[in-house]
This record gives structure tokens, sequence and C-alpha cells, in this order.
């Protein structure tokens, strides 16, 4: 058996806003946000399976990186929920705005994190996340290992 890793990459166009930032950042803005996710596990050797010569099938990781990830950041505007502008122009019309509230500033290394907390249930215990990197832009990146690899 062989130890391998293998990466899977999503995008979706997401806004958001930091609030306390002291440059433009503190204005609500959007990016095409990239997220690369890395699985590590043995190389499965059971012959006949449908999935030897795999560590995890790169069809069921897009499946649960759509899911878990993709449809539920897809076009919406992110904002921390102690952001008393963003609150208030929720209020405003709710209905016509996609606005996502998370308990955190939206930043990319809060997003990744949060990412990971929405794939690590879904993924089998035998197969480990190495690394989650999130491109905020294409020359800007968050990235994340989790522990107890």
């Amino acid at each position: 058996m062989h130890s391998i890793e293998i990466t899977k990459i999503i995008e979706w166009d997401m806004g958001h806003r930091v609030p306390n930032h002291r440059n433009k950042c503190r204005h609500p803005h959007g990016h095409r946000y990239r997220l690369e996710v890395t699985l590590a596990g043995e190389v499965k050797s059971q012959a006949g399976a449908h999935d030897e010569g795999m560590i995890f099938d790169f069809c069921d990781l897009k499946q649960i990186l759509k899911t878990a990830i993709h449809d539920p950041l897809d076009h919406i505007f992110m904002y921390c929920e102690d952001d008393s502008i963003m609150h208030s122009f929720a209020k405003t019309d709710a209905k016509n705005l996609n606005l996502f509230a998370v308990p955190f500033v939206p930043t990319a290394e809060n997003i990744v994190i949060w990412c990971h907390t929405q794939l690590v249930s879904h993924i089998p215990s035998h197969i480990k996340i190495s690394r989650l990197r999130l491109y905020e832009t294409p020359n800007s990146w968050a990235d994340f290992s989790p522990k107890n690899i």
C-alpha cells in the first residue's frame, strides 16, 4: 500500500466585507474564490473494487465539495453577524438579498477554516484532509493544514 495525496479544486463567486479593515476591503466587494482540497490516504488495492487504485474517488469528492461548499456559498454575500452596517442592510429587503451571516469576520483565513468544518464530517475517517488552500485572488491565499494528520 502507498500513502498518496489527491487534490480537487472548486470555484465560486462570493461577496464579503471586512468591517474593521484599514483599507478598501472594509467596503462590500466580491471575489472569485478557488478552494483546493487535498486528501491523504492509502491506495486501495482490493482487486475488482470500484475504487481500486484510488484513495478516494474524485467524483465523490467533487459531489461533497459541491454540496458542502459551492452550493451554500456561490453568489452569496458573506458577512459577520456582528457587522452592524450589514445587519442593518439585511433588514431592508432580506428576501431579495442573498446574504449569509457568519459568527466570524469573513477573511480568507476564517473562510478556509469554515470550509474545513463543513467538509470534515463528509470524509471517511480513514482519509485525512491534509490541506485546504483558499485563493481570494490569484495572488493571495490562505492555507489550512489540520492537526493530527
